[in-house]
């Protein structure tokens, strides 16, 4: 593992705010209900809950263009929602980010996906979430969306410095519609990140993918419990998917990058001794990723910008995000 300074990284995320990302993806409506808990009930064992308050957040695709929007960056969202109250409250929540959602098409036909989650405590203690409701509808886009989002794809990528595919599994991503819109990214020559948690297999030919450890395992048809059966799958899956660069991301155990030449990279989990909440991290990495390449940083530091990323956002509480100057003191702190 090589070392690099802080100036070296620092000059990429200042770069950060000039630059402009085009985010296609899977939709979520985080839904979170606030509550605190008062008493048993008496019809069952279950604990009743005073409503205090509610909100919707970023969720899935939403959630990659909203981390990389915190960090400063313009971004131009394309997906899918429902003609519904939880894409209003959605629109309503990216629009306050100053997302550009102009590629963001209803589909009356399915709801919003929605993902509520209740969480409980007291003002002096950390709330803990205490059940999860998820209403999504997944099955494949219909043709006319699949030409709505390619052609505005194809009408706006030039105005923008890189592609994320964010595929949650909700149907934007199929085998009528990947292959499509991984081939404009190329033919515009920009990078293109992809993260998918069930069909890497369809994005053959972009420029990095990120699977965690769960999905590497799953791709590669065996779980991967070691360094070594890490990087024995990870040489194989970057050349299976015709993939520029493999990053495998493995919790407390860090990433590995695996590049053309068979060339290795691991580097450690920044601040896993302090891990509090691990949801969305996969969003923050993977956005914080394209948005450092797209800086000009290469790959061995865009790697490592979107590590200290991850580290500061698995120390906050749910669907959260990091700015450009909470990661530049992150970097600075660790090279002290």
């Amino acid at each position: 593992m090589e070392n690099y300074q802080a100036e070296e990284l620092v000059k990429y995320i200042k770069k950060f705010a000039e630059k402009r990302i085009m985010v296609l993806g899977d939709l979520i409506a985080d839904k979170f209900i606030i509550a605190d808990p008062e008493r048993l009930s008496r019809e069952a064992p279950v604990l009743i809950l005073k409503h205090q308050q509610e909100k919707t957040l970023p969720g899935g695709g939403a959630n990659a263009a909203a981390n990389i929007a915190s960090l400063g960056a313009e971004v131009d969202l394309l997906g899918v929602v429902g003609d519904d109250l939880a894409a209003e409250a959605l629109k309503e929540e990216l629009n306050q980010r100053q997302i550009i959602t102009a590629g963001i098409f209803k589909d009356a036909s399915r709801p919003t996906a929605e993902k509520t989650r209740i969480l409980a405590g007291g003002d002096q203690i950390v709330r803990q979430q205490v059940v999860r409701v998820d209403k999504v509808k997944s099955f494949d886009i219909s043709s006319s969306l699949r030409e709505k989002l390619l052609s505005y794809l194809k009408e706006n990528i030039a105005q923008s410095d890189a592609v994320l595919f964010s595929d949650y599994g909700n149907g934007i991503f199929n085998q009528n519609t990947t292959t499509d819109f991984v081939q404009t990214a190329a033919a515009a020559d920009k990078n293109s990140a992809v993260d998918s948690r069930y069909q890497l297999g369809q994005f053959k030919g972009a420029v990095i993918a990120t699977p965690n450890l769960e999905e590497a395992s799953a791709i590669y048809g065996e779980e991967l419990r070691s360094q070594a059966e890490v990087e024995k799958a990870g040489l194989k899956m970057r050349k299976d998917l015709e993939l520029q660069y493999l990053l495998i991301t493995q919790g407390g155990d860090g990433m590995s990058l695996f590049a053309p030449g068979d060339k290795i990279d691991h580097i450690p989990a920044a601040n896993f001794t302090e891990v509090f909440d691990v949801t969305g991290a996969g969003d923050t990495v993977v956005g914080t990723l394209i948005l450092a390449l797209a800086a000009g940083a290469p790959v061995e530091i865009a790697i490592r910008i979107a590590n200290y990323a991850a580290g500061i956002v698995v120390r906050k509480s749910g669907v959260a995000s990091v700015t450009a100057a909470e990661l530049i003191r992150e970097v600075n702190k660790n090279d002290s």
